[in-house]
């Protein structure tokens, strides 16, 4: 069995210990889920962390202590660092420690992965690392990311959003994509369905998880069309275009298409196409919908249109599809 991966959860005075904790108990429970097993020391995944500037304990937001299980210095190369939300409530810039920029700058030149949930981003954007890229958080932080972090591209309407090796997720639900993202990233997509499906149940299906099962074709170099592919993969619900998600890019329709086939290995319709019907599975899943329902809320015009679609990429009707993963959910949702 290969080693746990190392998990790195920055805690200080005003974090939430609530969502902090809550990450951590979701990287156990995807072990137990995995081995079908409760004990977690057996499970173990994910060898996840508290880390503080301090060896001491520190005091979260509504008063409760949490104690640190190391120092940064104590974990100087984490694989994943999370920085969940802090208590931010003034729109005035909030510097960060020196120690504390120097690790998040050291982890992230050797190769970690930066999670900021929500309020955590403007700990990230202390760094400078987030300059360029797209990012998620509260609303609340919209103008203090305008005035103070002009340089990142801030879009709160987004509930999770990949950009490399620095994701962001807007609210509670995203935070636990964010998680589920990560046990795929390193343990597999069956890994990460099975506690996706326990954490946010087929009842009440997110688009975060679209984001999830494309993961793994955002792996290339051209950072405009991950862009891109974010941009299709929060609004392929609404009446979007190959020419619409260009104009986004600030590109003509025929080479975006070009270096979208490029880069992710098909052409930008079918990427809306297949967004639109891994939503769509989720919503087949969910008892009382009809098929001209799932249609529409997946982003289909017609229920044609999502048959013809869910049989070209999946070889099998929607209806068969409802029929199977009533029948054996496991098999049919991973």
């Amino acid at each position: 069995m290969r080693a746990p991966v190392t998990i790195a959860i920055y805690v200080a005075d005003d974090c939430w210990g609530g969502l902090a904790l809550l990450a951590r108990e979701a990287f156990a429970i995807a072990g137990t889920l995995h081995a079908r097993n409760p004990n977690l020391e057996a499970t173990a995944l994910f060898r996840v962390r508290l880390v503080a500037l301090d060896a001491g304990p520190v005091r979260s937001f509504t008063g409760p202590a949490l104690l640190p299980d190391a120092t940064l210095a104590d974990l100087a190369e984490p694989q994943v660092v999370i920085v969940p939300p802090f208590y931010l409530p003034m729109a005035a810039r909030q510097p960060i420690a020196p120690a504390l920029r120097a690790w998040l700058l050291q982890a992230h030149a050797a190769g970690a992965l930066l999670v900021g949930m929500a309020g955590g981003m403007r700990i990230l954007a202390e760094t400078g690392l987030l300059d360029g890229r797209e990012v998620t958080g509260n609303l609340a932080d919209q103008r203090v990311f305008a005035q103070h972090y002009p340089d990142v591209r801030f879009s709160p309407d987004a509930p999770l959003v990949i950009d490399g090796s620095i994701i962001s997720a807007g609210s509670v639900n995203p935070c636990l994509d964010a998680c589920s993202y990560l046990v795929g990233h390193f343990h597999g997509d069956a890994v990460a369905h099975k506690l996706s499906r326990y954490t946010n149940p087929a009842s009440q299906p997110s688009t975060g998880r679209v984001a999830i099962r494309n993961a793994g074709l955002k792996q290339h170099g051209d950072q405009r069309i991950r862009q891109a592919q974010e941009y299709i993969e929060r609004c392929f619900k609404q009446d979007l275009t190959v020419e619409s998600a260009a104009q986004r890019t600030a590109m003509s329709v025929r080479n975006f298409s070009r270096r979208f086939q490029h880069a992710v290995g098909m052409a930008p319709h079918i990427y809306i196409a297949r967004c639109r019907a891994e939503y769509a599975k989720e919503l087949l899943a969910r008892p009382g919908l009809s098929m001209l329902q799932v249609a529409l809320q997946s982003g289909f015009r017609t229920e044609a249109m999502l048959r013809r679609t869910f049989c070209q990429l999946f070889g099998v009707s929607p209806a068969a599809f409802r029929t199977g993963a009533a029948q054996s959910p496991a098999r049919y949702l991973e």
